[in-house]
């Protein structure tokens, strides 16, 4: 076995003062995949290899070493009463069953025994004998440790393309990370379940725990027809849903359950397509005021109230398989100003309308929950319409953590408290959520508000889905490809700065390296890569690119192919990647430039 494995020993000293233990040494291994174009290792899955996650994890290896090396590791499945391979190894394995075939396994590494108490995504990755573990306490953990492998392990030639053994062991920091899908808008609501299916594969990858689905107006509410397959706008449509029936919506609560995303359904308190509709915008139902907006509901109105509470319970009765329901509250509209609305609570600033909208919440909740006791909810919080209005805010903190959790969705770090003054987020909720539109920003934007997030105990970050309206990207397919340039970037970083809130700009950086390089690539390829991302955003626009900017399109092509000749496999597959955003951009670019002619 010496040509497989290298034995690399690296001494640590362990702060016996303050542990109680004696100097120790670690032992590292660096696992062979490949040799003269052939392969000398293989991939075991405990179990079963046609599992969704366990195919997607094992394609994150397999697939990977395929691209760099054009060669296929053999995959063997290994049931409860097998025994592991005698034989060099990536072994992909939950932590129960690990413990079926090789209880000794568990506890050979300090990193798979802390596995047994992590978060269901968290995992281990240890080198054990001739062995590398990656393990969990779910199947979803073991997809993360397996992308997190092909990402940052994997490396070298192609003749020789090797795996560092290094133990890992990672858990998300932020608890919440769920992704936004905004299914009303443009050509959004055309995508089918396979689809949206495609698109959870990609929200798995990129470390998100749950999807905020927008299902109202793809209802086929039998109670308010009107806000099935409806128009409230241009662009604000399902008319053309193609998810339009029980079946389909259940095949896309599917398609996020087999990649271990849990799945809200989504819409809005009496806004947008679906329930902007709900009471055919009968007088007195809908906001009064300055702001007033025809499809916007009054949340003090009984009609409106019974009407909500009663198509919110007949969709989860319907599809009572989904985890949760996420409603965005509708304070986008303004506030309303009739009589009731309008009403002063305290001498602060709070008015009844604040009050309406959020016992309408928990009385939605509430009746949900009376049949379906598993559902969670989620709500919108931080607009201006509550910047002065502390009894709102007693609400949210009355409510509890229980089964509620809060998108905010204005940039909002505190809120009014009881005496006015505003107060840190987390006081009010253990449950707050940071949300924007990451792939509208610079990546050091989204550095900075993971590290704010942290520092200031906020529960996730929230990311968004939504080419339909905006992307960031010139790209319109169905399914939005989430392989390409910008996406692809936007999500790795978000999934970096959601597990890990403290990095600084530089590390993750460092991280961009090896994921799309590796870690002997020129620094300067990441600037690149970023740079070349805020293009593509910029390109995205429907004015074309300055002269400066096309120039510094052409500088980084002609980066990109003097680099290729020396690039490995790994960083050949980065600058492919980039090669193919440079020509893209290039050709969208020549098409606005014609049409301007």
């Amino acid at each position: 076995m010496n040509h497989v494995w290298r034995l690399r020993w690296s001494f640590h000293l362990i702060a016996a003062a303050l542990f109680g233990c004696v100097p120790a040494f670690a032992v590292a291994f660096e696992l062979q995949l490949t040799a003269s174009n052939q392969p000398v290792c293989s991939v075991v899955v405990m179990n079963n290899t046609n599992a969704p996650l366990a195919k997607r994890a094992v394609e994150s290896i397999v697939g990977s070493v395929k691209r760099w090396s054009g060669v296929e590791l053999p995959v063997q499945e290994v049931r409860g009463d097998g025994q592991l391979p005698k034989r060099p190894c990536i072994v992909l394995a939950t932590f129960d069953g690990l413990n079926a075939v090789s209880a000794k396994a568990l506890g050979a590494s300090p990193e798979i025994g802390r596995v047994r108490t992590a978060d269901e995504h968290a995992f281990a990755i240890a080198s054990v004998e001739d062995k590398l573990l990656v393990v969990s306490r779910s199947l979803r953990g073991v997809q993360n440790g397996a992308v997190y492998l092909a990402d940052f392990l994997i490396d070298g030639d192609a003749s020789r393309l090797t795996v560092r053994g290094d133990s890992v062991f990672r858990e998300p920091k932020m608890k919440g990370r769920p992704a936004y899908t905004l299914t009303i808008w443009g050509n959004e609501a055309e995508y089918t379940a396979a689809d949206w299916g495609n698109i959870f594969q990609a929200f798995a990858r990129d470390g998100v725990d749950r999807v905020y689905f927008w299902t109202s107006g793809h209802f086929p509410s039998k109670k308010f027809p009107q806000t099935y397959k409806c128009v409230n706008g241009e662009w604000d449509t399902t008319v053309n849903s193609r998810i339009g029936s029980l079946a389909d919506l259940r095949a896309v609560i599917q398609h996020a359950h087999d990649l271990g995303l849990k799945f809200y359904h989504g819409g809005g308190l009496g806004g947008w397509c679906g329930t902007g509709l709900i009471t055919n915008k009968k007088p007195g139902t809908m906001k009064t005021g300055p702001k007033e907006a025809p499809w916007s509901l009054c949340p003090s109105n009984p009609e409106s109230r019974a009407a909500l509470i009663d198509y919110y319970t007949e969709m989860f009765d319907a599809l009572p398989e989904a985890d949760g329901l996420y409603i965005e509250l509708g304070e986008e509209f303004g506030e309303c100003l009739c009589a009731k609305c309008a009403k002063p609570v305290d001498k602060l600033g709070s008015k009844q309308f604040g009050q309406s909208i959020l016992t309408l919440a928990r009385e939605i909740a509430d009746r949900i929950r009376r049949k379906h006791s598993h559902a969670k909810f989620a709500f919108t919080i931080g607009y201006d319409e509550h910047a002065h209005d502390p009894a709102f805010h007693r609400l949210v903190r009355e409510m509890g953590d229980d089964y509620y959790e809060w998108m905010e969705a204005r940039g909002r770090w505190e809120f009014a408290g009881l005496d006015g003054k505003e107060l840190p987020a987390a006081t009010f909720s253990k449950h707050v959520m940071k949300w924007k539109q990451w792939y509208n920003s610079p990546l050091d934007t989204l550095v900075s508000e993971a590290n704010r997030a942290a520092r200031s105990d906020f529960y996730g970050l929230i990311t968004s889905f939504e080419p339909g309206f905006a992307s960031g990207s010139f790209y319109k397919t169905i399914p939005f490809p989430t392989d390409f340039l910008p996406y692809v970037l936007t999500g790795f970083a978000y999934r970096e700065m959601s597990w890990e809130p403290t990095l600084s700009l530089a590390e993750l950086k460092q991280r961009v390296r090896q994921k799309f390089f590796g870690n002997d690539a020129s620094p300067q390829l990441v600037e690149e890569l970023l740079s070349l991302r805020e293009l593509m955003r910029q390109s995205a626009s429907k004015k074309p690119l300055s002269s400066a900017r096309r120039k510094e399109l052409t500088r980084i092509a002609n980066l990109v192919e003097s680099a290729r000749p020396a690039a490995n496999p790994k960083a050949r597959d980065g600058l492919e990647l980039m090669r193919r955003a440079i020509a893209d951009t290039q050709s969208f670019e020549s098409e606005k430039t014609g049409r301007a002619k």
